[in-house]
């Protein structure tokens, strides 16, 4: 990822007290003899969480979008369900959205609303047809604590079907709820004038003080649906990745295309889900076969900027698909945002038996653990290996890692770590301590154990107060372990 020009020009980067992930390598000034090495959550051995029971749900429940509500007190999760009798014209809506509860956020409940009118059902879960009763998909929804308007305070972002030049168009459009449960519409403008049919979704961008949607791009290589062989229709001609940005959720720029497969991935992006992360951005974008088979799996990228992507180096699955046999042994999406629980992330996702292309699947909604921070770990063997932070100016004055240890005891293993100095110009002598004092890595205390927060030490001290407002290097050095964050602790 790229680092500022201005550190280049000689000013140490200002992170603050934000964690910093090894995901990417914009915090690596050096590394030697570390293998990056890409973690996958841990699949609920109950799954799938949430599957369709009801006739009103059609022949599949997926696509989930879940949050905590704290005002509300439980897990909230708004799901996608799909007709292939009323996408054939049976008269109801192919594409609605349903909604769950949950207490822990491992079972789940449909409760029976009168919210949405469903034909031949007095009181269902589904909460929105779309304004115009025809269709609503890709569906994420948040609550907005900043809104003024109370009408306002539950959003969601859906593609749907409104009035347009005489006949219903689909487009992306925001509508609004006081409860999360009765949704209007919000004004006449769409966002986006385009059916881009994946999961379309904004992303708070604070650094620069706007939103971020990710979409499907309108403008694309081979025009008009035609493949450069010159086929007709091939929708892996479509799935990309596209952003556009706003400063008040009205006025958006234009779709621009952000990340395409290249050589080394599958021809589609099926689906994405982006999502802000400690000070940087992460993504989990569904690697589909879409010539051929339609399957699907989940793989990692990261961004700083939430623009220019940087996808994991060995584009292994993060999420892969199940086993033969399994429920999502065909495809498996995670395109929402995870719900931190503790310190567990809480990853929900669409499984399905069997490839897009295939009629005759079944699928539902699956979820998977993992614990924070712990996407991308610098792990070290027997003989040691060392990471060289990028220079910053230290704004705390207590240093935690995020560590994993192999269930394997080993005679040598653990972290240390230095705080470092740069080398002067011109007096960079073999003989220059680059430690400050007191805090070199034979003084730090060996780091041992896997936990979310483990703190550093040197001489039983880990009081860094005097070296506040300094610049400073980290120097890791790591052998038999595994590190993936750094956090530098608020000053007391």
């Amino acid at each position: 990822m790229p680092v500022e020009r201005s550190y280049f020009e000689d000013q140490p980067l200002r992170i603050g007290c934000e964690r910093q992930l090894f995901v990417d390598d914009y915090m690596v000034e050096d590394r030697w003899k570390l293998t990056r090495v890409l973690h996958q959550p841990e699949k609920f051995l109950k799954n799938p969480v949430l599957l369709r029971d009801k006739p009103w749900e059609g022949d599949v429940a997926y696509r989930p979008w879940v949050i905590w509500d704290e005002e509300y007190g439980r897990f909230r999760m708004w799901y996608q369900c799909f007709s292939f009798s009323n996408y054939y014209g049976a008269g109801g809506p192919p594409y609605h959205v349903c909604y769950a509860e949950s207490d822990d956020g491992f079972s789940w409940e449909k409760p029976l609303l009168d919210v949405c009118a469903y034909p031949g059902f007095e009181k269902t879960n589904v909460v929105y047809c779309g304004t115009h009763y025809n269709r609503v998909q890709g569906v994420q929804v948040f609550r907005d604590a900043d809104d003024l308007d109370e009408e306002r305070r539950y959003k969601m972002i859906c593609v749907e079907r409104r009035p347009r030049n005489g006949a219903l168009t689909s487009s992306v459009n925001l509508v609004c709820s006081p409860d999360g449960l009765s949704w209007k519409q919000v004004g006449e403008d769409c966002i986006l004038d385009y059916h881009s049919d994946c999961f379309n979704h904004v992303v708070r961008d604070p650094q620069n003080g706007r939103w971020l949607l990710y979409c499907r791009p309108i403008h694309m290589s081979a025009t008009g649906r035609r493949t450069p062989e010159g086929q007709v229709g091939g929708r892996h001609t479509r799935r990309r990745v596209a952003v556009m940005s706003s400063e008040d959720m009205v006025h958006w720029s234009y779709p621009r295309t952000c990340m395409y497969p290249d050589e080394r991935d599958m021809p589609d992006y099926d689906s994405v889900g982006a999502f802000r992360y400690a000070d940087q951005f992460l993504m989990f974008y569904a690697a589909m076969e879409g010539e051929e088979t339609g399957t699907n799996e989940v793989r990692l990228a990261s961004s700083r900027d939430g623009l220019f992507w940087e996808r994991f180096h060995t584009r292994e699955p993060f999420l892969p698909r199940g086993r033969e046999g399994d429920w999502d042994a065909g495809q498996v999406i995670a395109d929402a945002e995870p719900v931190r629980q503790g310190e567990d992330l809480l990853i929900y996702y669409s499984g399905f038996t069997a490839p897009q292309y295939e009629t005759n699947r079944n699928g539902g909604i699956g979820l998977a653990v993992m614990k924070l921070d712990q996407f991308v770990e610098q792990r070290a063997g027997d003989r040691p290996g060392f990471l060289l932070t990028r220079e910053f100016v230290l704004e705390g004055n207590q240093l935690c890692l995020n560590t994993v240890m192999p269930g394997m005891n080993y005679r040598e293993q653990g972290i240390r770590v230095e705080v470092a100095r740069r080398p002067e110009l011109g007096k960079h002598a073999a003989n220059f301590v680059q430690a400050y004092e007191g805090f070199s890595l034979e003084e730090c205390d060996p780091i041992r154990g896997t936990r979310t927060e483990n703190p550093v030490k040197w001489n039983g001290n880990g009081d860094l107060s005097e070296l506040v407002g300094r610049p400073v290097y980290l120097r890791f050095e790591i052998r038999n372990m595994g590190l993936f964050s750094f956090k530098v602790s608020d000053p007391m």
